[in-house]
């Protein structure tokens, strides 16, 4: 790893403390930035803490007295006997310095296994066309479930060296534990990283965002674009964020009642979780039960498209602006969800069956 002029592993720690200042978080991020087995050092260093988390305090207080001897020996750390409120928190830092050479040491294996591969490399690409949805296991036991009108595509040696893939469209996944190998997803302007978790990515080229949203556990974003400010973030559970590709800026949603206007905040304002209810919403598409959470006609017109494969033209702009939210669960025909849209909205429709295209207007008074 790196030689650094600040203690990088006494900044993860007050991070993961919750303790680090502004300074610090940034030179975090700097790190991070700097070279992906950072990345995965950092992973190892959390997956550490809520280990720590997780041990009561008579399990702790055991470790701790096994560890004080190799926490005496380490120039990082000072001991204060006298302050037994902070044994914990000293615990799991000495937790931290303990496994520190043995994942440097993994990391540069890892590494070196990764410049050393010499074999010939093909690709599996996964289709779905509009109104097709699959469900697939990748050679790691990673589940994926791929949206209507979605490629995937990993190489040949997945699993052995890397866990890699390409993503455009939509899809859900389910990823295999694997701590010696980070799964990344690139997603157009956007690099996704994680060990093992369940996460949402949605980035149609047709659309002006990429949007990752977190189910469970922690993973890191970064703009693949020298983007403006910081292009870099580590989202947890019930955590979304939003790329816009026209800004190239990366942003944190904001949760929304009902009777406001979305909006987004940008990273370096405090991230503010989704509620469940809209976690639910975002990865509801896989269950096949088609979901709008206070979306626009026009984000509604272009979901509806890929779920039944036909093409949707809204002539008024005025009703781009209405605004939906619903579920509709085992839905055959888009004519059943048109009809109850008509029961809020003044809308009529054509249907050209050759053209497979749907013409809405504005109805008249």
């Amino acid at each position: 790893m790196e030689k650094l002029n600040y203690n990088i592993d006494d900044i993860i720690t007050r991070h993961l403390l919750g303790e680090a200042s502004s300074e610090e978080q940034n030179l975090l991020l700097s790190w991070l930035k700097d070279d992906m087995q950072n990345q995965h050092y950092f992973f190892r260093m959390k997956e550490v803490w809520m280990a720590s988390q997780s041990k009561n305090k008579s399990e702790t207080s055991a470790s701790w007295d096994n560890l004080k001897v190799r926490m005496e020996k380490n120039k990082n750390i000072e001991l204060n006997t006298a302050t037994t409120k902070t044994y914990t928190k000293l615990f799991r830092y000495a937790a931290f310095i303990a496994v520190l050479t043995c994942i440097g040491f993994f990391a540069y294996r890892y590494s070196s296994k990764i410049f050393n591969r010499k074999t010939e490399i093909t690709f599996t690409e996964i289709k779905t066309s509009d109104g097709q949805k699959k469900e697939i296991g990748l050679p790691d036991g990673t589940k994926v479930w791929v949206n209507s009108g979605t490629s995937l595509k990993y190489s040949s040696d997945f699993g052995q060296v890397s866990r890699e893939i390409s993503l455009q469209g939509e899809a859900y996944f389910d990823v295999k534990r694997d701590t010696s190998k980070m799964f990344i997803v690139r997603a157009e302007n956007i690099t996704i990283k994680v060990l093992g978790t369940s996460f949402n990515v949605k980035c149609y080229p047709e659309l002006k965002t990429i949007e990752t949203t977190v189910i469970s556990g922690t993973v890191s974003l970064e703009s693949t674009e020298k983007a403006e400010g910081k292009d870099i973030v580590i989202l947890n559970k019930k955590e979304k964020a939003t790329f816009l590709k026209n800004q190239q800026k990366m942003y944190i949603t904001k949760n929304q009642k009902d009777d406001q206007k979305s909006t987004v905040e940008p990273i370096e304002l405090k991230k503010l979780a989704i509620s469940d209810e809209e976690s639910d919403y975002i990865a509801s598409w896989k269950d096949q039960s088609l979901s709008f959470n206070n979306e626009s006609f026009e984000e509604m017109a272009f979901k509806l498209q890929k779920w039944y494969n036909v093409k949707i033209i809204i002539k008024d702009d005025k009703l781009k602006n209405y605004r939906y939210k619903g579920k509709f669960d085992n839905i055959k025909s888009i004519f059943e969800v048109l009809q109850v849209i008509k029961l809020t909205t003044p809308i009529s429709y054509e249907y050209n069956e050759k053209a497979k295209e749907i013409i809405i207007k504005q109805a008249k008074e």
